[in-house]
């Protein structure tokens, strides 16, 4: 397990947080090797997580490059998944971070992907 404070600490714990709500698996790579693409699958999604700031340099915005975003759509459509890409910024003092870890937690997806749904979701999108 990674050490405590570490950022691949908080990846590993923004992953686990992942799978829970969304009733997912990590994968053993985390999305490192070419055989085991992204960081969780759920049931229709393919997660891939990017995360920012620690608590000892909070930080106010994460950067997302359009070749990452692709790169995750590219590896969820060859699994038949959706592309979903959590983000999490460690920010305590924000009014948007959840007080029982400090960090802000949101999900990116295509709108494209929730229109052609027509308002059919899988029960995943129910947990909470």
């Amino acid at each position: 397990m990674a050490a405590r404070g570490t950022s691949k600490r908080f990846s590993v714990d923004q992953e686990s947080r992942i799978e829970q709500a969304y009733a997912g698996k990590r994968s053993p790579s985390s999305g490192a090797s070419d055989h085991d693409q992204g960081d969780v699958r759920s049931c229709c999604r393919l997660w891939e997580a990017k995360t920012t700031g620690s608590p000892l340099k909070p930080a106010k915005s994460i950067s997302i490059r359009l070749d990452t975003l692709e790169k995750a759509f590219q590896e969820a459509s060859s699994e038949g998944r959706i592309m979903s890409v959590a983000l999490s910024i460690h920010n305590p003092a924000s009014i948007l971070a959840d007080r029982s870890h400090g960090n802000v937690d949101l999900v990116l997806y295509r709108l494209a992907d929730d229109s052609a749904r027509k308002g059919c979701f899988c029960q995943e999108d129910h947990r909470g």
